[in-house]
């Protein structure tokens, strides 16, 4: 059998490699499965970070990707919820097939049996909608509250399109014009494609001068999380579900004087800490925010042909990630599709 995977070899370099995979059941570990992968998606941020050396402190090879559909094709005894052929969603790296494992504790490594009614297309969106939901859970928001979301890539969109179904008033703000359209073609009620330099001020005249009483950065620019501090209202919320990862100089007293004199909370939402089993005494787990993307999708809150512009083969991967990278006007979400034949 032939791996096809996708690996980064240096900055602003990847490519779709090939090596013979066997399989070997016997040889697996309690919760490992060898799964047949069908779709993987992006994930812009991370892999951009990676693909142009933003993110500090890494070294190639970087093998990409946590969003993966496919079949399990063979199992480790300690999978006994699953069986073979069941379709799955697991967060494994772009590849036509994987050995994976699942630890099943956090949001970390994990294997899912997907909703049958799901087409491949529509459960790749599972994994954003997983991390958007750690936004939508930390948020304090009130049927009352104006929310304001900075960031309106795929995780930005998802995290506004839920909070907006919370019944809040939620606002989108993105510099790229092109993804304010595609929110309000997936149905975000208000966005604003103003430049960052002007966000708070048209936030400020969109309420009455108040600003949001929630602030969500999505973006993990250092600006963005200055302005979503800066545009917030007295007493307000500030969630920071997008990982800071470039370098940014600046005076920080006056955004450390924001939050000390408008008495505001600032929380980090990383998605690797949630509890992976629902636990009696807990409302809150990776398997009950699963339950809930499945049903989101289902019923077209979110909906992929609107969310996703491209779908790839493996070797148009470059091609891709120039695009998410530099032609943000027209790449705006894109899925591989490990079953077109690679040119």
């Amino acid at each position: 059998m032939k791996r096809n995977y996708i690996v980064l070899d240096g900055k602003a370099s990847a490519k779709c490699l090939s090596e013979p995979f066997d399989v070997k059941e016997k040889d697996l570990n309690e919760n490992e499965a060898i799964i047949d992968t069908s779709m993987t998606l992006i994930s812009a941020g991370t892999e951009l970070s990676r693909v142009y050396a933003i993110k500090q402190g890494f070294s190639y090879p970087v093998y990409p990707g946590y969003t993966a559909i496919g079949k399990i094709i063979a199992k480790g005894k300690g999978l006994d919820n699953l069986k073979i052929n069941d379709r799955v969603f697991y967060s494994g790296p772009h590849a036509s097939i994987n050995r994976y494992n699942h630890v099943g504790t956090t949001q970390g490594n994990k294997i899912m049996k997907i909703d049958p009614r799901l087409s491949d297309k529509q459960a790749c969106l599972i994994q954003m909608g997983l991390i958007a939901m750690n936004a939508v859970t930390a948020c304090k928001g009130k049927l009352t509250d104006t929310v304001a979301v900075y960031g309106l890539g795929t995780i930005g969109l998802i995290t506004a399109l839920l909070l907006q179904k919370e019944g809040m008033r939620v606002i989108g703000f993105d510099p790229v014009e092109s993804r304010c359209h595609v929110a309000k073609e997936a149905g975000l009620l208000e966005v604003s494609s103003v430049s960052p330099d002007k966000q708070v001020e048209v936030l400020k005249e969109m309420t009455h001068n108040q600003g949001s009483d929630i602030s969500v950065d999505v973006s993990g620019i250092s600006g963005a999380i200055m302005n979503a501090i800066l545009g917030s209202a007295k007493h307000g919320q500030v969630i920071l579900l997008g990982s800071p990862r470039a370098s940014f100089t600046t005076d920080i007293t006056p955004i450390l004087n924001a939050i000390h004199m408008k008495m505001l909370e600032v929380k980090g939402a990383f998605n690797e800490l949630n509890p992976y089993p629902t636990t009696e005494g807990t409302r809150r787990s990776v398997l009950r925010d699963f339950e809930t993307i499945q049903n989101l999708i289902l019923d077209n809150t979110l909906d992929a042909d609107k969310i996703i512009s491209h779908i790839i083969t493996p070797d148009q991967i470059m091609e891709a990630y120039h695009g998410l990278m530099y032609e943000k006007e027209l790449w705006h979400c894109v899925a591989i599709d490990w079953k077109k034949e690679i040119k």
